[in-house]
């Protein structure tokens, strides 16, 4: 139960934790792409103003360059015309000033004239010509200036009369010098951060960064660095970075006027702080609600599950057979009367249980005491006719040394005040029984080897003389010629092996297997011996299941009945007591008085 409820919390809550963390990074994701495209756009009309403003400066120096009066100018100086040149001069002077003044942009304007090596300007600090302020290489575009001390960096343009000095300068006749400081370019980067768009800033891989005039230094030199070795010509104009555990998505575009790439950058975590507030209440709430469920999900446990198991504790002892158990401190919970009701159930069955097994023990002791009286009868019959007929014979050894052996033989049968023997009395008693038996038989040899550890083990009683009592009747005595008889001793991990052979007329395979199957299934041979599944019996009832006998074929000839006692503990097969009556050592016959 405890099991199923916390599964079932885990397969409600885990589908809920997948659906909001899909439904987070897809507000993430709109959001990150609606961020990239407003800024993108919006860094995009800033670049086109910027890109507007220089052209228009480009355009007006090509303009100068191509210009009649610039033209004129030459020719005058060509052709000597002193106050015209001068008056020339005057024009264009006023023109380019008026131009400057006009413009958005305090542009400076400066035209070179190399055949009249006269300079036009609107800077107040050029007067003469000098052939060094010229290029003297092919130069496109605008050319960045780095700042003296003092002084703010310049971008430069030069246009050029006739075009083809566009490619060699040094044969230019006019060349028109257009230039403006980066406070403008500054300009527009501040308005476009007082408009609350971003913190933007010009990168040039080779010049580095162009600021505005309140620039974030460490936010602007951490980007720089990052730029500086990325490939801005391939990547995406959006690129979403981290950089000393901060993300930041990056727009940039290139100004194809001045060559330069303008750059903005924003601070993710600041976009996205709605959202993660939410996601952060949300998994909050998620651990809130986790820890409630555990601590009642304990309580349930606490309350339901340890009561239930203590109580299946309590039925598998039962089961296994311990009926003394309890369950302990039953309180005043909801399983209080269950468990007073168990407790009065296992105390009633332990009573009635009691009971039983005294009268089954009862019952087994009697069963004991018939299937041994039922040995003894059928060997008594046999040893007092055999008595009789020597008596007739005048053979007064042999009834001599038949009352013997038949009186240490009744006097171990008829003890019955313990069921169990040492084995080495079961071999005298054996003795005894096979001397009787070659008194009457007079043909019969007997080994018995059993191992000195194995003689002060405890054994049922008797329960050797029905096994070796079938191996002279049914195969000894219709065989013709000397009869052997072999008994052996073993131990193994399960217990103890005692296997009486002989040399018999043996069993057909479907007579063994016949004989075996009726010792198995433990019912009495009908109209038959009884000996043999006595002592299947005996064993079963005191050893268990696996105990009994076990029949087979013998390397002698004939039959193996083996008798196997599976021990539950090493205490049934321990040396018998000191002080119980040590076996009496076998004497031949011819030996007794």
């Amino acid at each position: 139960m405890f099991t199923k409820v916390v599964v079932i919390f885990l397969l409600l809550l885990i589908p809920v934790i997948a659906l909001y963390t899909y439904s987070n990074q897809v507000s993430v994701a709109v959001v990150r792409d609606a961020v990239k495209t407003i800024n993108f756009n919006q860094l995009s009309f800033l670049g086109k103003q910027m890109d507007g403003q220089v052209e228009r400066l480009s355009t007006n120096a090509i303009l100068y360059a191509n210009d009649p009066m610039t033209q004129e100018l030459q020719y005058e100086t060509m052709s000597g015309d002193t106050s015209d040149r001068i008056n020339t001069i005057r024009i264009i002077q006023d023109h380019i000033n008026l131009q400057a003044e006009i413009s958005s942009w305090n542009a400076d304007i400066s035209l070179y004239f190399r055949t009249a090596q006269q300079v036009v300007s609107t800077l107040r600090d050029v007067f003469d010509f000098d052939e060094r302020d010229l290029p003297s290489a092919p130069t496109g575009g605008w050319q960045y200036v780095k700042a003296d001390a003092g002084a703010e960096a310049r971008f430069n343009w030069f246009a050029y009369y006739p075009v083809y000095a566009y490619n060699r300068p040094q044969e230019a006749k006019i060349v028109v010098r257009m230039s403006f400081g980066s406070g403008h370019l500054q300009d527009m980067l501040d308005e476009y951060k007082a408009n609350g768009q971003g913190d933007p800033f010009l990168f040039h891989p080779a010049y580095g960064v162009l600021t505005n005039r309140t620039p974030q230094a460490d936010h602007v030199g951490e980007l720089a660095a990052y730029l500086q070795g990325a490939s801005l010509g391939v990547s995406d104009p959006a690129l979403t970075i981290r950089l000393n555990g901060r993300q930041y998505m990056i727009s940039y575009i290139r100004s194809n006027n001045l060559g330069w790439y303008l750059v903005d950058y924003i601070p993710m975590q600041d976009v996205l702080a709605p959202i993660t507030k939410s996601r952060n209440l949300f998994y909050g709430s998620t651990v809130l609600l986790l820890t409630i469920c555990v601590v009642a999900s304990f309580m349930l446990y606490r309350n339901v599950q340890v009561p239930v198991r203590r109580l299946v504790q309590g039925v598998q002892k039962i089961k296994r057979g311990d009926y003394s158990a309890r369950v302990k401190d039953v309180g005043a919970g909801d399983f209080s009367f269950l468990f007073s009701r168990f407790n009065e159930m296992t105390q009633q069955i332990q009573e009635l249980v009691e009971t039983v097994h005294v009268e089954q023990l009862r019952s087994r002791e009697a069963l004991l005491k018939q299937l041994q009286s039922q040995i003894n009868p059928h060997f008594l019959y046999n040893c007092l006719y055999f008595i009789k007929n020597v008596a007739k014979l005048g053979d007064r050894e042999a009834v001599v040394a038949m009352a013997l052996n038949l009186g240490d033989y009744f006097r171990y049968t008829t003890r019955l005040v313990n069921q169990t023997a040492l084995l080495r009395e079961e071999i005298d008693v054996i003795v005894n029984y096979l001397t009787i038996q070659n008194l009457r038989m007079e043909r019969l040899e007997f080994t018995i080897a059993i191992p000195e550890e194995m003689n002060g083990l405890a054994i049922p009683r008797l329960f050797l003389q029905p096994i070796v009592e079938n191996a002279i009747v049914h195969g000894i005595e219709p065989l013709e010629g000397l009869g052997v008889i072999a008994i052996t001793g073993m131990r193994d991990e399960d217990g103890l092996r005692v296997a009486v052979e002989d040399n018999g007329v043996g069993m057909s395979d479907e007579a063994l297997a016949r004989l075996q199957a009726r010792i198995a299934s433990g019912e009495e041979e009908e109209g038959g011996s009884t000996g043999l599944w006595n002592v299947d019996k005996r064993l079963s009832l005191m050893y268990g299941p696996g105990s009994g006998v076990y029949v087979s074929r013998s390397a002698l000839g004939g039959l193996k009945v083996e008798a196997v006692f599976r021990l539950a503990g090493e205490a049934a097969v321990t040396p018998a007591e000191d002080g119980r009556k040590e076996a009496k050592p076998h004497v031949p016959a011819d030996d007794r008085g």
